[in-house]
């Protein structure tokens, strides 16, 4: 099993990598999380990774931290739940934001994630909700209470992602207008943020 791998990245998209190691260039699955985390094009790359077995390939999926892979194996572990699948659910959240919308039960936004439906996020939230503990997250206090600002920022996360954005790029944009802003109006944050977007 390899589970780590550390070379040269000669190539990177959104979806995947090539690392050269040895001679061998290894073609790399990853979430959109671990591609903002890559270094430039001919640096050292470090993964931590995992091989998936399947009758007709050998598919290698590579992890910024041990904690991603891990949220990746559990997700995998869901019936219905699929590489590609996973993939996108970690690029949507990142791994601490992913145990805070768990913890929170929050199905609204871990539906808005492609390819899951309500039903699919209500499953995911279920089986992993108990799970969590076992998953280290040290930078994350998961069960505090939320800051003040938090009502208002899922809700103007969430009406951006109906429009049509991923999370990911909405949650930065959202987090970088509520640090930069004063107001506290759903409606204006709404729009400082789209402006934000369409940059």
């Amino acid at each position: 099993m390899i589970t780590h791998l550390t070379g040269t990245l000669l190539e990177k998209s959104s979806a995947s990598v090539v690392v050269g190691v040895g001679g061998i260039g290894f073609s790399v699955g990853v979430s959109l999380y671990t591609y903002d985390r890559l270094p430039e094009v001919g640096n050292t790359v470090s993964l931590h990774t995992y091989l998936l077995v399947r009758e007709d390939a050998l598919l290698l999926y590579g992890f910024c931290d041990r904690i991603e892979r891990e949220f990746f194996l559990r997700l995998l572990a869901i019936a219905g739940v699929g590489a590609r699948t996973a993939l996108a659910v970690l690029s949507g959240f990142s791994p601490a934001d992913l145990a805070q919308v768990i913890l929170a039960g929050d199905g609204r936004r871990l539906s808005g994630v492609p390819g899951i439906g309500k039903k699919m996020a209500e499953r995911i939230i279920i089986e992993l909700r108990d799970k969590l503990p076992d998953v280290p997250l040290p930078h994350v206090a998961v069960q505090s209470p939320a800051n003040a600002d938090e009502p208002l920022r899922r809700d103007v996360v969430s009406a951006l992602i109906n429009f049509g954005w991923s999370p990911a790029v909405v949650e930065k944009a959202v987090a970088q207008t509520l640090a930069e802003e004063t107001s506290r109006d759903l409606s204006y944050l709404i729009k400082q943020t789209m402006k934000r977007l369409y940059r």
